[in-house]
């Protein structure tokens, strides 16, 4: 179903005219069912309230956000995201509280747990451009580079007009893994890197899943969407994602880059595909292969050397983009709640369209969390494992996030997961 007529724009509309309305399976779980999420449902696990899932993504708003995938730069969808106004005219925090000034002041910026659900509170839910900016200027990076202060906050704010109301995949995900990658930066790499390269680093974390449409590239695929057949089926969305950021740069107003000269403006767009391009988890095997023979070589990543420096920051970029399960619990189960509720809403829009649910996202057949805890254990854990042996500057932050992931997966194995 819906893989007819796709040489032009995804037609959601069609494909909802056409869904068999299938009947849903008995639950078969030993552990306790998935918590429903959506406006008005107050979901609380272990006493804890679940900050991200008070909204939802039923089929009909993913096939949406399918059908816009890869449109972006129309004048239907730019209009929708106002990029027009917030190119000429972009919207800042007015009127900054104490209580914002504590939350984006040095200290609280350089802790692994810094509170970004107080900063989504307190910028009215626009917690990602004001923390990007407030992260770039750590590095005294605009000074440094001459960046144009004004492109830089339209910049930052088209990024965040870019992100769809996912449950994941959202500005809160992507505001948290640049936190993640600039945390794991600070110190000795980011003092050792050329600035220029810092920025694009920190740029790549709001840059690395812009659009996204709440479900996987499998899904795309299989449904021989545009977006998919222009990628030829490969790291499919990261490409894409990685397209719009540079996108963006093209139009003066927002061209952060502008500030060098043409052929180092292209260097440093390549350097941010090749980034973006390694949070793809099939790239997640390759990458510890390769970090696995230099641990064992004992021969560490080298900031001076240019092929190891890129390599070094692909790799904090994907680490940071698998940190969730490092973070205090109270934090850490949010995410995993909300990516677990992103996959189910997948799954039930693959179930709307009759088409094989992938068992991973079948809500009726797994309570998701048990198989988290597995993901924790044999994929994040190996990886900032590796990360602190093949990279030993980041050695002592990565042995702290390794202790809070132990502590979260004896936690899940408490509760019978």
């Amino acid at each position: 179903l819906c893989e007819v007529n796709l040489q032009g724009p995804f037609h959601y509309e069609a494909c909802l005219a056409h869904a068999p309305s299938n009947s849903t399976a008995p639950c078969n779980m030993t552990t306790p069912a998935f918590p429903k999420n959506g406006p008005g449902i107050d979901v609380k696990f272990d006493d804890v309230t679940l900050l991200l899932m008070g909204h939802d993504t039923p089929p009909d708003v993913l096939l949406k956000h399918m059908d816009e995938l890869g449109r972006e730069f129309s004048e239907e969808i730019l209009g929708t995201r106002t990029l027009k106004k917030e190119t000429t005219e972009f919207l800042w925090v007015e009127g900054k509280s104490p209580e914002l000034d504590a939350v984006l002041s040095r200290e609280s910026l350089l802790s692994w747990d810094f509170d970004l659900f107080k900063l989504q509170e307190l910028t009215n839910g626009r917690p990602l451009a004001v923390l990007a900016y407030a992260l770039i200027q750590l590095h005294d990076l605009v000074n440094t580079l001459g960046i144009d202060d004004a492109k830089l906050k339209r910049y930052l704010c088209a990024f965040e007009a870019n992100y769809n109301n996912c449950l994941y995949h959202n500005p809160m995900h992507a505001a948290d893994v640049m936190h993640a990658t600039n945390y794991l930066l600070m110190g000795k790499i980011a003092e050792s890197i050329p600035p220029e390269e810092l920025l694009i680093t920190l740029l790549s974390g709001p840059a690395h899943d812009l659009g996204h449409p709440g479900v996987n590239n499998m899904l795309l695929i299989k449904q021989k969407h545009p977006v998919a057949v222009k990628y030829e089926d490969t790291s499919v969305l990261e490409n894409h994602h990685a397209t719009i950021a540079i996108e963006l740069l093209s139009r003066p107003e927002l061209d952060v880059l502008s500030c060098f000269p043409e052929a180092k403006k292209e260097e440093l767009k390549t350097l941010m595909r090749d980034l973006v391009l390694y949070t793809d988890m099939s790239k997640h095997g390759p990458l510890l292969d390769r970090l696995k023979a230099r641990s064992a070589e004992e021969k560490p990543l080298l900031i001076e050397d240019a092929e190891d420096r890129r390599f070094l920051l692909q790799t904090l970029l994907h680490t940071a983009d698998l940190s969730n399960p490092c973070k205090t619990w109270n934090i850490h189960i949010q995410w995993t709640h909300a990516i677990l509720a992103e996959f189910f809403s997948q799954g039930d829009l693959e179930r709307y369209l009759g088409l094989e649910v992938t068992p991973m996202l079948d809500r009726n057949l797994s309570c998701g969390r048990s198989q988290q805890k597995a993901f924790f254990v044999s994929f994040v854990r190996p990886l900032f494992v590796l990360c602190g042996s093949s990279i030993p500057l980041t050695r002592d932050k990565c042995t702290a996030c390794l202790d809070q992931l132990d502590a979260n997966v004896a936690r899940w194995t408490e509760l019978g997961f």
